[in-house]
């Protein structure tokens, strides 16, 4: 396996073609060799970049900015596309998330070390959604950090160690292993807020590339934003369907109908991961601070309602007749 990465978190649609350009140019089958062309973007944080502190302007912000993964892969596969119709290479997602500052309970070695919130879950539940939805493009997607750094599942300090909201997540989602992409439509109130451009560290934006100062300086004019009600994706394993959504509305339900085609439900039931606190967290001191819940669904046919809790990561785990 030959793994090419490109290390920008910008968009840079610009370097992935010059890149392929050149790749083409040297020799005609020399795109055989690659397996994946590697694609980080991290959402960076809000505020002064505390994890566990934020506003709902910032809660929806940080989500806001995540989503921002789904056009990232369909820019980026279509300028590889303009080289590679056939699309040999495909897309490998090895960092992303959101990335805040060091929790001070932490000692200075544990770098970028914090526990994460519900907002950090969401993140998680969003960005792996967006796989899942282009799996014909994405082959290969993980976050970079497993312990105690960025974006992590796991928080360790000498004999104690407890799961991140992240974790659960993970756990959640992974019933989507070994099945098929399955087609998902949404249709829910979009929500509106007020925007908070980011805080960029002296000179940063000196690096990024002309196409994403261009769009920090439209973000930074921007007072509002628009975010959509509802998103999912689901899959299909032999008689399995599991689809998973998340609700990004801090305060409000989601009373949805939910319809399969093609098929008869014989049983169903959800996991989900909320909290009436959008800052719900895990800590050394209260490990079981935020945790997935789950409950049978008393549907028997092909389309029910169901009511997708406010803040939520839900995962329904559906038996087809």
């Amino acid at each position: 396996m030959n793994e090419t990465t490109d290390e920008q978190n910008s968009g840079d649609t610009a370097w992935t073609r010059r890149f392929f350009t050149n790749m083409a140019e040297k020799a005609r089958n020399q795109l055989d060799s690659m397996y994946g062309w590697a694609l980080h973007y991290y959402a960076n944080t809000t505020g002064d970049g505390k994890a566990l502190e934020y506003t709902t302007d910032e809660w929806y912000e940080l989500i806001g900015r995540s989503d921002r993964m789904e056009s990232l892969i369909e820019q980026h596969w279509a300028v590889m596309g303009e080289t590679d119709a056939q699309h040999r290479v495909k897309l490998v997602v090895d960092e992303w998330g959101a990335w805040h500052s060091q929790d001070p309970s932490l000692p200075p070695g544990y770098l970028f070390g914090y526990p994460g919130t519900l907002r950090d879950a969401l993140i998680s539940g969003l960005t792996l959604d967006t796989f899942n939805r282009h799996a014909d493009k994405v082959v290969m997607a993980n976050v970079a950090q497993l312990v105690n750094t960025i974006h992590s599942l796991f928080l360790a300090y000498e004999d104690k160690c407890i799961v991140t909201p992240n974790f659960h997540v993970f756990e959640m989602y992974a019933a989507h292993q070994g099945g098929q992409s399955v087609r998902t439509l949404f249709s829910a109130p979009t929500l509106s807020y007020k925007r908070n451009p980011p805080n960029l560290p002296p000179g940063f934006a000196g690096q990024l590339s002309p196409q994403a100062r261009a769009r920090l300086a439209v973000d930074a004019q921007s007072s509002t934003a628009t975010l959509w009600g509802l998103q999912g994706s689901a899959s299909l394993n032999g008689k399995q369907l599991t689809l998973t959504v998340v609700n990004p509305y801090a305060t409000e339900p989601r009373e949805t109908e939910v319809v399969v085609r093609g098929g008869t439900i014989q049983s169903a039931q959800a996991t989900i991961l909320s909290s009436s606190d959008i800052h719900a967290h895990n800590s050394f001191e209260n490990p079981r601070g935020l945790e997935p819940k789950e409950e049978k669904l008393p549907v028997t046919s092909s389309l029910f309602s169901y009511r997708f809790e406010p803040a939520s990561v839900t995962r329904l785990q559906i038996t087809l007749g």
